[in-house]
């Protein structure tokens, strides 16, 4: 009870310090929107200009740009701390995190929030309206739902990938560089454009979790569909909370160790 007040006082905080610089707001929003449609919608052209198979991917498209703007803008707008975890390790931030009754991981979460992050979030409701305006109310309710997986797994990536600079020596460079990969991975259509080797080997990475497996549990609502993107975004968030908490142990054991000598 305690954690979910502290966590919607910090959205209020986030949210007031944003609220009054209203031109910032605006300014990020419309840049990242307008990024989106660049990026995005280019991406449309150089891949599906000829339809492979006569296919048309337009719904496919919609739902999967849809589901990953509003997994991530969300977690960074109202979670954004996790981004910077390896940042926090390397500068020493977390630590005075590990001494307090709450867990870690919460605090980490809400000590940021990026502005910029909301026009991924209404980018992402445009592709929602644009899916209703084509009469795809059942895709876009299913986009809707499985929009919270994919921010499980995105979750799960900022955990992990951040976790590396408890490891390794400048741990935060590689940790971001292995999220902006799985993030454009996430994006591509690796579903329609991959063969069943391909598909195999995005398996094998954090862009499964992110975007594979969700967007194929939308187009394809079966029961194993679904349970493979609900049971998948458990199992790689419960593998990233190991990786952290072992590194946790870690670091606090190192420093036990400096305090003796």
């Amino acid at each position: 009870m305690n954690s979910m007040k502290l966590l919607f006082l910090s959205l209020r905080y986030h949210f007031d310090s944003q609220k009054s610089n209203p031109m910032n707001l605006i300014a990020g929003t419309l840049g990242m929107i307008i990024n989106n449609l660049i990026v995005l919608w280019g991406l449309w052209a150089m891949l599906f200009n000829n339809k492979p198979n006569g296919e048309s991917l337009t719904v496919y498209f919609l739902a999967l740009n849809a589901m990953i703007t509003i997994a991530w803008g969300s977690l960074l707008f109202f979670l954004g701390g996790f981004r910077s975890l390896g940042e926090y390790i390397e500068e020493g931030s977390l630590e005075p995190m590990l001494s307090t009754p709450r867990h870690p991981l919460l605090l980490v979460g809400i000590s940021q929030s990026s502005t910029p992050a909301l026009g991924d979030i209404i980018q992402g409701f445009l592709n929602i309206a644009v899916l209703c305006f084509m009469r795809q109310w059942e895709i876009a309710s299913k986009t809707l739902i499985f929009s919270f997986f994919s921010a499980m797994g995105f979750l799960s990536l900022f955990i992990l990938a951040g976790s590396f600079a408890f490891f390794l020596k400048r741990g935060n460079a590689l940790s971001q560089l292995f999220i902006e990969c799985n993030l454009s991975l996430s994006f591509y259509p690796t579903g329609k454009i991959f063969t069943d080797f391909g598909k195999f080997l995005i398996m094998l990475t954090p862009a499964a979790f992110t975007g594979l497996l969700p967007i194929t549990a939308i187009e394809y609502a079966s029961l194993e569909n679904v349970l493979n993107a609900s049971i998948g975004s458990i199992l790689f968030f419960s593998l990233a909370c190991l990786i952290f908490n072992l590194g946790v142990k870690k670091f606090q054991s190192s420093q036990s160790l400096a305090l003796r000598n």
